[in-house]
């Protein structure tokens, strides 16, 4: 049977930007978490000066807002953290940073702990200055607090391929909206339990058919074919990784031999998006890159696999694993 770890997944891009002076009406929306009040501390884990003044600068960005406030701790146990890491395998691939909702929640299902991270390999790479640094730790630090992505094109320190904005209009309001009501009061609660990951890339895909195309325009080899071994690398429930050894029935592109094996993306250490223990014969189709260590994963975690589900007027019909929307196989290469 499917396990699967509900995780949020977004991206950033290198694309071209609205102008500077646009405005976005859409208020930027919550996510399915949530502090307390509308105020937290954090323990800032960087040990670099230049990474603790960018995460200094996001937290005033913040406060000067006046619509939630962080606070820092000496508190090295603090269930809120920020920090740095310098990684370009599995899930940091091309990621900018990430934010890990839900680390720590009470009885109510209310956030007491989030983890936000820059990437100081992806950024340094593609010559992010320090204002656009701290633009994305400001996003991070959205995340934490309770904000979800604002769409694409909008002007917005949410927008998923954010680089270019601070805190607009959009986001305050998204901000203000979320702590209007006590947390005790909030529909979200019940669901708010189990852990969310965001991870944010340079590419940005979304889940609708221009998301697949994208998808399918990066991908270096989409093959089908079926699982001959699927194997967990932790105890359910913390399935974070996983990795599949497929017979290649079909190679739509790039050359592959009769088989091969890849993760969806993670670590042992890191959460992936969707991770599948997939019963032997099942047949999927997948979009694979290799990383620096030569190793297939799925591209932008996990949002590259689809699983054979039924026939319908002739067309076999494939789930999306990150959304559950149905394409047929033409639709996939």
């Amino acid at each position: 049977m499917k396990k699967r770890l509900s995780i949020a997944l977004s991206c950033f891009v290198l694309l071209s930007y609205l102008p500077v002076n646009a405005a976005t009406r859409r208020i930027t929306p919550a996510n399915k978490f949530r502090y307390m009040t509308k105020k937290a501390s954090y323990y800032n884990k960087s040990t670099s000066t230049y990474y603790r003044s960018i995460w200094t600068n996001a937290r005033k960005a913040w406060n000067g807002s006046k619509t939630f406030k962080w606070s820092t701790t000496k508190n090295k146990k603090s269930r809120s953290f920020t920090t740095s890491v310098n990684r370009n395998s599995g899930i940091w691939t091309n990621a900018t940073g990430m934010t890990y909702n839900g680390l720590a929640v009470n009885r109510q299902g209310v956030q007491t702990g989030a983890g936000m991270y820059l990437n100081r390999t992806v950024l340094t790479k593609y010559h992010y200055t320090k204002k656009q640094r701290t633009n994305v730790a400001i996003h991070e630090m959205g995340h934490a607090l309770g904000l979800a992505h604002n769409d694409g094109g909008s002007v917005s320190a949410m927008n998923p391929a954010n680089r270019t904005y601070a805190l607009r209009n959009c986001d305050i309001r998204g901000a203000k909206q979320i702590y209007a009501s006590a947390a005790t009061t909030t529909k979200t609660l019940a669901t708010a339990a189990q852990s969310t990951l965001t991870v944010d890339h340079l590419k940005d895909y979304d889940n609708g058919i221009t998301g697949v195309e994208q998808l399918k325009k990066a991908a270096p080899v989409i093959v089908e074919g079926h699982i001959t071994k699927s194997v967990n690398h932790h105890k359910a429930p913390k399935n974070y990784y996983t990795t599949q050894t497929l017979a290649i029935d079909k190679a739509f592109k790039g050359n592959v031999g009769a088989t091969l094996t890849f993760t969806q993306g993670g670590t042992t250490h890191m959460a992936v998006t969707a991770s599948e223990i997939l019963p032997q014969h099942q047949t999927i189709i997948v979009m694979l890159a290799k990383n620096t260590h030569g190793t297939y994963y799925v591209i932008n975690d996990g949002q590259g696999m689809f699983v054979d589900t039924y026939t319908n007027n002739g067309n076999e019909l494939f789930d999306h694993v990150s959304d559950h929307a149905i394409y047929t196989e033409a639709m996939l290469h």
